[in-house]
């Protein structure tokens, strides 16, 4: 099991206050984010109720904006290169990219949605997630991840377009009670093995997925910067994806975890008493 910091407890004080705040219907007074950030996540987003949690969620400190290259980019591309050479491509990373490694080990991703798949079944490709990074010592650092996807081009060489921001959580025990009292739940999950290298603008994700082969995910600014190390590091005849998740679990006929959905999706207002 994944060690949380003992530190993460819930403190009282802070309980009741929160609770007083959800008593009050959308309070006009949090405004501790960024006029730049609250643009970007609107944009992200077009939803009032996740919005109005995670506004809570930072005005409290309980997650502050993650270092990630991804919150550079006012928006990104991002592409899948299938049945990598990993071992090749981690060479020309470090030797001819000079790419710097920022993380390596285990990645669970866990989405959550409300209101009988609200997020999912808007216009727009919207996700929201929970992201437990562990490092080799089983150490656990926790993510949320707000993401809006554009439509992909049919042609699977095209980058798709994504507005991603992505936030540290300081306090996962409390950043779920949140989700509990705004009526989330868990709607799928994945895990994987990832190894990332990043360059300024450009971020290369090298993911192994049980009884899949081995896949790069590039995010970058531009679709040119992408494209320039796509052909220096001789991936340009790789078979490619514009896709998500799912249908790379369909491609190669592996099982996708999903949860059963709560017959009653109410919030889960504890008793402090």
């Amino acid at each position: 099991m994944a060690k949380v910091d003992s530190s993460q407890k819930l403190d009282d004080k802070v309980y009741s206050r929160f609770v007083e705040w959800l008593l009050i219907e959308q309070p006009t007074d949090i405004v501790e984010l960024s006029d730049i950030t609250k643009r970007e996540m609107v944009n992200i987003l077009w939803q009032n109720k996740l919005f109005e949690l995670l506004k809570r969620a930072h005005a409290d400190w309980f997650i502050v904006e993650s270092d990630n290259i991804i919150n550079w980019f006012e928006q990104e591309r991002e592409i899948k290169i299938l049945e990598i050479d990993k071992v090749q491509l981690i060479s020309d990373l470090e030797e001819k990219v000079w790419a710097e490694k920022v993380f390596e080990w285990l990645i669970i991703d866990t989405y959550f949605d409300f209101d009988s798949d609200h997020i999912e079944k808007i216009d727009w490709k919207v996700s929201f997630r929970i992201r437990e990074k562990r490092d080799i010592k089983w150490h656990s650092s926790f993510y949320y991840t707000i993401k809006r996807k554009e439509p992909e081009d049919p042609d699977s060489e095209v980058m798709r377009v994504c507005y991603e921001k992505e936030f540290k959580i300081n306090n996962i025990l409390w950043f779920i009670e949140l989700l509990r009292y705004f009526g989330f739940y868990k709607a799928r999950a994945k895990k994987k093995q990832r190894v990332s290298y990043a360059l300024w603008k450009i971020k290369f994700d090298i993911d192994d997925y049980k009884w899949i082969p081995t896949l790069l995910e590039i995010e970058a600014a531009s679709e040119k910067i992408a494209k320039y190390h796509i052909k220096s590091l001789w991936l340009k005849n790789n078979k490619k994806s514009n896709r998500g998740s799912r249908w790379l679990f369909e491609t190669y006929g592996m099982p996708y975890k999903v949860f059963d959905k709560p017959e009653q999706n109410k919030p889960n207002k504890k008793d402090k008493s």
